[in-house]
Order: C-alpha cells, then structure tokens, then sequence
C-alpha cells in the first residue's frame, strides 16, 4: 500500500474564471489485481502490458487503486508532479522476488 499526503492546492478554473484550492487530501492507494480488474473492466484491454496509457486511463488507474473514503474527486487532475511520479514508480516496482524466465526450447542430441 502507499499512503501519499495531497497538499492544499490552489489552481485557477479557466471555465468559471476564479480560483479553486482543494483541501489536503490523504490518498491510500493499493495496486491490486482488484484495482486492475477494476480498471480493465471500464476499459475492455489489458491493463498489463507493453502498451502505452493516456492521461485519462492513467488517472483512472489511480482511482481505481484508491482505498481511501471520500476522497474530493477533482484531487486526481491536480496531482503535483512529485506526488504523481510517486505513484508511477509504485506502480511500475514489480513488489515480488518471483520471477519467470521464458526458457527456448532446444533440442539435445
């Protein structure tokens, strides 16, 4: 699990033409098969994979792997580069010393 503290973030709403400031948000995140299968069965692809994410789906990961209660729904397009790098290399740490070789099958004579 990673727990992340989200600082109070003020950002300008070009839409409504003022300024917003989120609150200071805990976000507890758990990459899980759960939050994959969350994930993919919104998306209808696999999630693992050699294939690249957009910002969308990336960001949706994010939500599905959040564990945390109540979390303020426009946290996740505001996310300070910092804390959104944090998250990535969790997600990208392979969290296990199991690891499967594809072996080639030779032939011995």
């Amino acid at each position: 699990m990673l727990q992340l503290t989200i600082p109070e973030i003020e950002t300008y709403d070009e839409i409504r033409n003022e300024f917003v400031k989120t609150k200071r948000e805990v976000l507890q995140l758990e990459h899980s098969l759960v939050s994959i299968s969350k994930w993919e069965s919104k998306w209808h692809k696999p999630f693992l994979g050699k294939n690249e994410k957009t910002n969308e789906e990336t960001l949706d990961y994010i939500r599905c792997m959040t564990i945390s209660q109540n979390i303020s729904p426009g946290i996740y397009n505001n996310l300070p580069v910092f804390i959104f790098t944090q998250i990535m290399n969790y997600i990208n740490n392979p969290m296990t010393a199991t690891w499967f070789n594809e072996q080639q099958n030779t032939k011995k004579s």
